[in-house]
């Protein structure tokens, strides 16, 4: 697990590394305000739902939490996963919203996904790493700052809610506006049979 792990860490620098590379050129970088929040999770889950379709994992933590992960499709034995197994999930997400115009570019591409990932030795069962990286313009369609909530609306209409956002970036947020939001998800997951 602990290959697993540091895989993850380097799986989410390079794909945040791709991205940024193709949209920001040596001497072009403005200061802009951004917002930044990550989180770094290590938990032992019971596997609620499986859709293996879309190939997504619905865990549920020790204390009721969900989350619902995406297993890429370089995990070969994704077919081995079932409701009830127990799995241990390590993930870190963060996201950057970017206060600034679109660049040409980005306007021509409003949402890019980059997707990294690697697989557990068959000898260890079935588990892997999965990186992923968004970067999308989108529009700011809603603020609360009693509950700390901004929900967005991104190119393809699709409407999030981020929380916990922190209060004074409320004072650089208004209706309307553009914000380029970048999210970077890793996760390694490996599975351990019930007894």
């Amino acid at each position: 697990m602990k290959i697993l792990i540091n895989l993850l860490f380097i799986l989410a620098c390079s794909a945040s590394l791709n991205v940024f590379a193709n949209h920001h050129k040596a001497g072009e970088v403005k200061e802009t305000p951004t917002a930044e929040r990550a989180m770094i999770l290590s938990i032992e889950a019971e596997i609620t739902h499986i859709d293996k379709e879309i190939r997504q994992v619905s865990l549920t933590g020790p204390l009721g939490q969900t989350r619902t992960l995406t297993v890429g499709p370089d995990v070969k034995r994704f077919d081995e996963f079932a409701v009830g197994d127990m799995v241990h999930a390590s993930y870190i997400t963060s996201i950057v919203a970017e206060l600034r115009e679109p660049t040409e570019e980005e306007k021509m591409q409003p949402f890019v996904e980059v997707t990294d990932q690697a697989r557990t030795a068959a000898e260890d069962g079935p588990g892997g790493v999965v990186a992923r990286i968004i970067r999308a313009v989108c529009t700011i369609e809603g603020m609360n700052r009693i509950t700390r909530t901004v929900t967005i609306l991104d190119a393809r209409n699709r409407v999030h809610e981020i929380g916990d956002v922190q209060l004074e970036s409320f004072e650089m947020l208004s209706l309307g506006q553009l914000v380029i939001i970048t999210y970077t998800e890793a996760v390694a997951l490996s599975l351990e049979m019930k007894h």
